[in-house]
C-alpha cells in the first residue's frame, strides 16, 4: 500500500519540484519508510538538509523538513475532527490538506489534485484585540485550522488579518493556551519586549484587552509578502519533532556555524548567547529545537557538496515563556555541559567564550543588555497584573524570578 504526493514551493504552484512517496502495509502511513525523489526538472532544492541531486532521500520516519510544521495539540485534534471521516487522519493527509497554508515555501496536494489554498479572512486586527468573547478563538481555531500548518503544543492559527482599513491584508500567528497554563499570554508577551528590547529580532507582537489572545505577525515572509524558507534546529540536526529535546545548547551553536552564512554567523552566536542568557533568566523551560530556526530567500541551483549562495541567518524569536510559575521544578529543555540543570553564571561565560567565541567584553555587554531590558520590564508586568486578576499569581512568580540576580 502506498501513498504519493506532489511537491512545490511558494509562489509558483505550477512547477512540480519533488514527489513523496510512503509505502506501508497497514491503513497508517506514519512511522514508515518516506521517499522524496526531485523531478528531474527541479532548479530549487526544499531544504538546507537535502540539496538538489539525483538519488532520492529515503527516511523511516516522515522527513523532518515533512514533519515541521505538522499541527500538534489542539490544532492537530480540530484538524482532525473537520477532515479524519473523508480523508484520513495520518501525517501525510495532513500535508495535503494544508497545502499551501504552511510557515515557509513547501506547498503539498495529493498526486495530481488541486492544492489547497487559505480561503479569504474578513478579520480586522482591532476587532481581535478589543473582542471579549473568551470563546473566540475554539471559533477561530474550528474555522481555520484547515489553513494553518504551524507547529507548537500551544493551540495557534494562521490568519490573514486587515491591520488598518487603509492597507491590506497582513499574515498572523494568533495564539491561545489552556487552562492549566493561566494567561501564557501575558507571560509570553513579557518575555518578548524583554527580548526585544535587549536587541533580539523579535516579530510584532499583540496582546487581546481581555488577554486571550497573542497575535504576532509571521516572520517567514518578506517586506512584500512572499514566502521565504524557514527550517527550525530539529530539521537542521536531522531530528523528529519527538525528538525536540534531544540536544544541547552547544550542538545548536554548531548548526549556526553549518548553516548560518558566513558573514551573518558572529551576530548569530552572539544572539544564540543573549537568548540562552535570557532563557536562564526567565526560567524558561521550554526552548527546545523547534524554538530555533533560520531563514533565508532561496535555496536556487543548491546542490550536494556545495554552499548555498542565498544568505541565511537566524530567524526571529518566538515562542520565550517563563514557565517555572508554572512548573516549579522545571529544568531546561536543551543540556548544558551535559545536563538540564540551571547553569551558574561560569558555565554560561565558557559556553560563550568556547562555542560562540565570544570576548569577555561582548560576554558583559550581553548580559547588561539583558538586565536592563528585565528591569524595564517591570512596569510593564505590574500594568497587566493590574488589568488581569488571573494574572496576579504569575506575574508575582515571575516577579521573584527576574530579581534573582544570576549567580
Amino acid at each position: 500500500m502506498s501513498k504519493n504526493i506532489d511537491i512545490y514551493l511558494k509562489p509558483d504552484f505550477q512547477q512540480l519540484v519533488a514527489k513523496l512517496n510512503a509505502k506501508n502495509s497497514s491503513a497508517s502511513f506514519n512511522n514508515n519508510k518516506h521517499i522524496m525523489t526531485y523531478h528531474p526538472d527541479a532548479s530549487e532544492a526544499l531544504s538546507l538538509t537535502m540539496p538538489l541531486r539525483n538519488e532520492s532521500y529515503t527516511h523511516y520516519d516522515l522527513h523532518p523538513v515533512f514533519q515541521m510544521n505538522l499541527p500538534e495539540g489542539a490544532l492537530r485534534e480540530a484538524l482532525e475532527r473537520a477532515t479524519a471521516k473523508q480523508y484520513g487522519s495520518d501525517d501525510l493527509s495532513m500535508l495535503t490538506i494544508l497545502g499551501a497554508n504552511q510557515i515557509g515555501r513547501i506547498v503539498y496536494s495529493s498526486e495530481g489534485q488541486t492544492i489547497n489554498l487559505q480561503s479569504s479572512s474578513e478579520l480586522q486586527l482591532d476587532d481581535l484585540l478589543n473582542h471579549q468573547d473568551a470563546n473566540l478563538f475554539n471559533e477561530l481555531l474550528s474555522r481555520y485550522a484547515k489553513s494553518s500548518g504551524v507547529a507548537g503544543v500551544q493551540p495557534k492559527v494562521l490568519i490573514d488579518i486587515q491591520s488598518h482599513l487603509s492597507l491590506p491584508m497582513d499574515r498572523y500567528i494568533v495564539k491561545s493556551w489552556g487552562d492549566e497554563y493561566p494567561h501564557l499570554g501575558c507571560n509570553e508577551y513579557i518575555c518578548l519586549n524583554i527580548a526585544q528590547q535587549a536587541g533580539l529580532d523579535v516579530p510584532e507582537t499583540f496582546l487581546s484587552d481581555n488577554g486571550k489572545l497573542l497575535i504576532s505577525k509571521r516572520f517567514d515572509l518578506d517586506e512584500a509578502g512572499k514566502a521565504m524558507g524557514f527550517e527550525d534546529f530539529c530539521v537542521l540536526q536531522a531530528k523528529g519533532t519527538k525528538q525536540k529535546y534531544d540536544s544541547s545548547i552547544e550542538q545548536c551553536a554548531n548548526t549556526i556555524r553549518h548553516y548560518v552564512s558566513a558573514e551573518h554567523q558572529t551576530t548569530s552566536l552572539a544572539d544564540l548567547y543573549k537568548l540562552t542568557y535570557l532563557n536562564v533568566r526567565i526560567r524558561n523551560g521550554d526552548a527546545h529545537l523547534k524554538n530555533l530556526g533560520i531563514k533565508y530567500q532561496s535555496l536556487t541551483d543548491y546542490r550536494s557538496h556545495q554552499i548555498p549562495e542565498t544568505p541565511r541567518r537566524l530567524a526571529p524569536i518566538y515562542d520565550l515563556v517563563s514557565t517555572v510559575p508554572y512548573i516549579k521544578s522545571d529544568t531546561m529543555a536543551l543540556t548544558l555541559t551535559g545536563t538540564k540543570r540551571w547553569p551558574k553564571r561560569k558555565v554560561l561565560h565558557n559556553f560563550a567564550r568556547q562555542h560562540c567565541l565570544l570576548g569577555n567584553k561582548q560576554i558583559d555587554i550581553i548580559e547588561d543588555q539583558v538586565e536592563q531590558a528585565i528591569i524595564d520590564a517591570f512596569p510593564l508586568l505590574e500594568q497587566l497584573q493590574k488589568k488581569h486578576q488571573g494574572f496576579i499569581e504569575v506575574g508575582e512568580s515571575m516577579k521573584h524570578l527576574l530579581r534573582v540576580k544570576q549567580e
